[in-house]
């Protein structure tokens, strides 16, 4: 059961990431277009950045990948959120979502990491 409630956390905390981040960095995020108003793009790109995140994590434990350390296992989410972020992004006129800098997705992606970390954190370590 735990594991619907994670990715439900997930996908509020990408979402979040994104209209946070647009407020901040109008002119780097955009997020809207003819189809979906800001938060509706938000929600929607938050959903499949968490898809594919989910998608990546079980990839990982399919292929019977080794996390020893928390410093690889921060890494490898780390860089599948901003690659997350990153495939989103290019299909713009599907999602409403678009960034002008591609390396701004490593910083939402750390951003959005710190919080996918704590709920983890507070969801699973009870």
């Amino acid at each position: 059961m735990y594991n619907h409630i994670l990715y439900f956390s997930y996908w509020i905390i990408d979402s979040l990431v994104l209209l946070i981040t647009n407020l901040l960095f109008p002119n780097l995020i955009v997020l809207g277009n003819w189809r979906f108003n800001s938060i509706e793009s938000a929600i929607y790109s938050g959903f499949w950045v968490t898809f594919f995140i989910w998608s990546l994590w079980d990839f990982a434990i399919a292929k019977k990948l080794k996390f020893d350390s928390k410093v690889v296992t921060l890494s490898y989410f780390w860089v599948v959120t901003a690659f997350s972020y990153w495939v989103v992004s290019r299909f713009s006129q599907i999602a409403g979502f678009g960034i002008k800098n591609y390396m701004l997705t490593f910083a939402i992606a750390a951003v959005a990491l710190v919080f996918q970390r704590l709920a983890w954190r507070v969801i699973v370590k009870h």
